[in-house]
């Protein structure tokens, strides 16, 4: 009997990782879900009839790489390792995206797409400084600290002005210290933002 090889390396037995079962059945449904949309042998062979994985989700696109998360065990996959994996996953599958509604809609119509979702992101992160996202419903709930959520929205508005192509790893990188009452920005909000912010700069590029 063989032992499967790991996907990704490790980090050392002490330290804390992605659950490497979790990112192993999570790129094997991508990859299966991806071979149905293409309708190939491949995919009744790995996922069955159409079902759906263990979210109920029968498509996955770009969006679903990036908001996919991991719970943390000691010994696990190295994140350092497994992030780049994914943001390239998630480029390839936004470029194939793109080219898709390109080819369904034309240009014209992708292009007013990118424009509205640029004028959304700029209405966001045009606001005075502290006012650029709601706060927690109570004063005891979580959220980002307001002063680092701002200093990365003042980073996007100079690269988006200046920088020939925003990093997108900017964006997908980010950390925010904890704080709470008007110290801190909805969590759930900011997320929301972010993941917008990514597709724009995605969609930026295919416009280069």
């Amino acid at each position: 009997m063989t032992t499967q090889q790991p996907r990704f390396e490790r980090v050392a037995d002490h330290a804390w990782g992605y659950d490497p079962a979790q990112v192993d059945d999570f790129l094997d449904r991508v990859r299966a879900l991806r071979a149905a949309e293409d309708g190939s042998q491949e995919y009744r062979e790995t996922a069955g009839d159409g079902v759906p994985d263990a979210d109920g989700v029968r498509h996955v696109g770009s969006r679903q790489i990036r908001e996919r998360v991991f719970d943390r065990v000691r010994g696990g996959y190295d994140p350092a390792v497994v992030d780049p994996h994914l943001d390239e996953l998630e480029d390839a599958i936004f470029a194939e995206e793109q080219r898709a509604f390109v080819a369904e809609h034309g240009v014209a119509r992708w292009d007013e797409h990118v424009e509205l979702l640029g004028e959304l992101l700029l209405g966001r992160l045009n606001r005075p400084r502290t006012q650029r996202f709601r706060r927690p419903a109570t004063h005891r709930t979580p959220g980002y600290a307001v002063a680092d959520v701002d200093v990365l929205c003042d980073r996007l508005v100079e690269q988006l002005r200046s920088a020939p192509e925003v990093d997108p790893r900017m964006l997908r990188e980010a950390v925010f210290r904890s704080a709470q009452g008007q110290r801190c920005y909805e969590e759930q909000q900011v997320d929301a933002f972010l993941d917008r912010a990514v597709e724009f700069v995605l969609a930026l590029r295919t416009r280069a």
